[in-house]
């Protein structure tokens, strides 16, 4: 929320909240910082004068797609993208493949084989072909 600021928020319903003790006592690590307050806003600003959340789906749709077209599902929304390999082995081989050519993606899912990719709301059309260029050869 900070952009690499110390920044805190949770949202939730008044119901759940008010089932525990401490629901009476809020503490939080970063409460009441103004300057906190502040990083927080500016960033909401840059989302919203960027459009970044439009940005982030149409940018991840057009991930999704260039990596389709090499053979491969996917399935994600916005910039949060996960593509399934055929094993937990080869989706860490890509990985690490990947990571040897500067593009840093993890793994996820219940047997390690789903490569995770969430690249940072900024990421553009170049980056998509970055990306999808170092996939086709880690392939």
């Amino acid at each position: 929320m900070g952009n690499g600021y110390p920044v805190a928020a949770l949202v939730t319903r008044r119901e759940l909240v008010e089932r525990f003790p401490f629901a009476r006592r809020v503490f939080s690590t970063f409460g009441g910082n103004p300057v906190a307050a502040q990083a927080a806003l500016a960033v909401l600003d840059v989302i919203e004068d960027e459009r970044l959340v439009e940005r982030a789906g149409r940018i991840g749709a057009l991930l999704r797609e260039r990596i389709a077209a090499l053979g491969l599902e996917t399935r994600g929304l916005g910039l949060l993208v996960g593509v399934e390999l055929e094993s937990a082995e080869r989706a860490g081989e890509v990985v690490n493949a990947l990571r040897r050519d500067g593009v840093l993606v993890g793994r996820t899912g219940p047997r390690g084989d789903v490569l995770k990719i969430r690249p940072p709301l900024v990421f553009g059309e170049d980056d998509v072909d970055l990306l999808v260029a170092a996939l086709e050869r880690a392939l």
